[in-house]
């Protein structure tokens, strides 16, 4: 896996989980059931119970990785292109913390 350094560990933080959470390694939600939600793209979150499951880097990969614009996640399969434009993504908007990440709304959706 290649890294890729910005500016904010943050950033880097983010294209290092969403460079490992791919449609290949996690299912997605039209895997566990066949309607056609608006979250169907998305990776599916397991149900937990223990708190240090919830804060580990499995779950924190599939929310990061839910929260890109669906533009990006739809290059998931592909993984040259997926790392470059979530690259370009990133280089675009310096997110200083994760909240900062999760805040962010897509122009493109609204």
């Amino acid at each position: 896996m290649a890294l890729f350094y910005f500016s904010t560990s943050h950033t880097s933080h983010i294209t290092n989980i969403c460079a490992v959470s791919s449609a290949y390694l996690f299912n997605t939600n039209n895997k566990i059931h066949k309607y056609g939600t608006r979250y169907n793209n998305n990776l599916h979150l397991p149900i937990v119970n223990l708190s240090k499951f919830n804060k580990g880097p499995y779950i924190s990969g599939v929310k990061v990785f839910n929260h890109l614009p669906e533009y990006i996640k739809a290059l998931a399969n592909d993984q040259k292109c997926f790392k470059s434009t979530l690259k370009r993504f990133l280089y675009h908007h310096s997110f200083y913390s994760m909240d900062e990440y999760y805040e962010y709304k897509d122009d493109r959706t609204a």
